[in-house]
This record gives C-alpha cells, sequence and structure tokens, in this order.
C-alpha cells in the first residue's frame, strides 16, 4: 500500500539536514503510520522537539494546483484560534517525497462523541468564526458568494460522473435527476443570503473525525482543513447537524433539543453579529445543499471505490458511502 511504501522514503526524509535544521530537531527522529483520509494520508513524527503531524495529500478535491500549500496557508491564518493545528513546515517540491506534505501539530485526544461533545464543539466553531480578517489575508480562499448555487454545480458535477458511470444503479440515477432538478427550484433562496452576507472562514468537511477532543484540558479541536473556503457559517453548522454528518463516523442522529442547544451554545459563544438573529432561518436553507453535496459526493465516490486501481481504500467509507446512495435513505433527505 502507498502508506507502507512511503514510510522509508520518509523515514528518510525527516533525518535529512535540512528538515532538522529547519525544525530544530536533534538527534534522530522516527515516524509512523497514524490515519488517512481519502485523498491523505498523516503519519505520526517523533522528535526531540515532542510528537508532530506529518501530512501528505495524494490528491486535491478542489482541483487546486498546490493542494496542500492551500490546507497550510488556511492553517497559518486559523492559528490564532487556538483550535485549530499549528503549522510548522511545507514542502511542496515534490522532489524528495513524490506528493507535497505539510508538519503541523499533533493533538492528542479523541474523535468527537455528539453524546458528549456537542457544547465543546459549538465553543470551537465560535472561536473559529469569530476570527476576523483583513480582505488581502483571504484572498488565497476560494470563495462562495453564491453558496448554494456553488453546491449545486459541485453537486451536478459530481453527479455527471454517476449518470455517466455504466456500473451505476439505473432507478438511483432517476432519483438523484429529480433531486437535482428541485434543487434548480431552491437555489433562489440564496438570494436571502446575498441581502446580507456574512462571510467567516469555514471547514466544509465537519465530521466527528475531523474532531479530536482533548477532555483532560475540556478542549475540542477542529484539525482536518483540506478544504475551507470563505463562507457563510450557517453552512457549516448546518452540515454539523444533518445525519449524513453524524453517521458517517459514529452511527448517530441528533434529536431536536440536541440541535437547540447546539446553536444556542454556538451563538452564546459569538460576539455580537447583525446576522445572529438569522441563523436558524440560515441553517434550514442550507441543510438541503447539504444533503445534496454529500449524497452527490457519495454517488461520484462509489464509482471510484468500485474501479480497479485506487491507491485508497477504506471499507468502511465504502459501506457508508453504499448506504447514502440508497433510495430510500436520498429520498428522506431531499425529496420529502
Amino acid at each position: 500500500m502507498l502508506r507502507e511504501r512511503l514510510l522509508p522514503i520518509l523515514q528518510k526524509y525527516i533525518n535529512r539536514k535540512d528538515f532538522k535544521s529547519y525544525m530544530l530537531l536533534e538527534g534522530s527522529s522516527k515516524i509512523s503510520f497514524l490515519a488517512q483520509g481519502e485523498y491523505n494520508l498523516n503519519y505520526l513524527l517523533q522528535t526531540s522537539r515532542g510528537e508532530f503531524v506529518l501530512r501528505i495529500n495524494t490528491a486535491s478535491q478542489m482541483n487546486l494546483d498546490n493542494q496542500i500549500a492551500y490546507e497550510f496557508q488556511a492553517l497559518k491564518l486559523l492559528q490564532n484560534s487556538g483550535v485549530t493545528p499549528r503549522p510548522f513546515y511545507l514542502d511542496d517540491s515534490k522532489k524528495a517525497v513524490p506528493y507535497g506534505l505539510l508538519v503541523m501539530d499533533f493533538l492528542p485526544g479523541e474523535p468527537l462523541d455528539y453524546r458528549k461533545d456537542l457544547l465543546l464543539a459549538a465553543s470551537t466553531f465560535a472561536k473559529i468564526h469569530s476570527l476576523e480578517f483583513g480582505e488581502e489575508e483571504t484572498d488565497f480562499l476560494v470563495k462562495s458568494d453564491r453558496p448554494f448555487t456553488a453546491i449545486y454545480q459541485e453537486a451536478a458535477s459530481l453527479l455527471n460522473k454517476y449518470f455517466s458511470c455504466s456500473r451505476a444503479d439505473k432507478g438511483i440515477k432517476g432519483i438523484l435527476e429529480k433531486a437535482l432538478l428541485k434543487a434548480e427550484d431552491k437555489i433562489k433562496e440564496e438570494e436571502y443570503l446575498l441581502q446580507e452576507p456574512w462571510r467567516v472562514v469555514i471547514n466544509t468537511e465537519v465530521n466527528s473525525h475531523n474532531f479530536i477532543v482533548n477532555r483532560g484540558y475540556d478542549i475540542c479541536h477542529l484539525i482536518d482543513w483540506e478544504k475551507p473556503i470563505w463562507g457563510e457559517p450557517a453552512q457549516d453548522i448546518s452540515m454539523f447537524l444533518i445525519a449524513t454528518t453524524t453517521m458517517w463516523k459514529r452511527n448517530y442522529v441528533l434529536g431536536p433539543a440536541e440541535e437547540k442547544a447546539f446553536v444556542n451554545k454556538y451563538l452564546e459563544s459569538l460576539p455580537e453579529h447583525p446576522s445572529k438573529v438569522t441563523l436558524d432561518t440560515r441553517i434550514e436553507m442550507f441543510k438541503f445543499f447539504n444533503y445534496l453535496r454529500a449524497i452527490s459526493w457519495c454517488a461520484m465516490a462509489w464509482t471510484e471505490y468500485t474501479e480497479p486501481g485506487r491507491q485508497l481504500v477504506n471499507m468502511d467509507t465504502f459501506e457508508k458511502i453504499k448506504a447514502y446512495i440508497e433510495p430510500s435513505f436520498i429520498k428522506r433527505s431531499l425529496l420529502k
């Protein structure tokens, strides 16, 4: 597997003089596999200065020319939040290692548990969404001025891969086509957002395992920043709450009382903003489009997972992908 083939290359890399000098390391360092995502590999780097995460991108979901640099720059932007990993090192040359890599904080803890950590997560979102930046600081970020249009276009592009796949189920294709037609009609709702735009750095991938909770210090970090954009905070909050997110790793669905408690804590933790009173409305509007994007991504990913030669295969993820494109699930989420 790729993660194993890279280990000897990375072991040599982290003990090079230039790397050790930049990271202020003494003696020899060790590296071991930690975790993987769909398009990244994460290794635990043990050094004289403590532990770090060495992260490698194998592809870009955002179709960026330099995915790892984008992620590094986003982490630099967010480092004063206190709830995101601090980045320390970037190598996007792809010379000594055939993929771009960065080094960031290793944050000990456990993935978020919706039964225990909802209010901590709400505070984490508030700390990130409270950060203020000059326009020049966020110029590099992908912008989402018309978020429903952007999500619809992304979903349509993802679904094209499913629609054109000879292995795809015809019945599921028909249901997804109906969902796209409904989305075309609902896009007009984004005019409400344009009347009073609310823009912050959002993560766009807020499933439970992208959070690390350290209960000893009563803090929750949002650690995976592969796809940040400059967009509506309600997009992240809505995505955090919907079933495609909560079921992804935890097989849990939030009840109305839990949703309300989470949103109330988030609002209490935010500084004053004129759009706070409209957050509930914005969240509800985003739910349909976040479901659409999640299900469309699963349809696209299904074509990749069933294609021979894929580099990264996570069978737990594949099982969830199949569940999310079941006709009953699509209808319940998008066509009710």
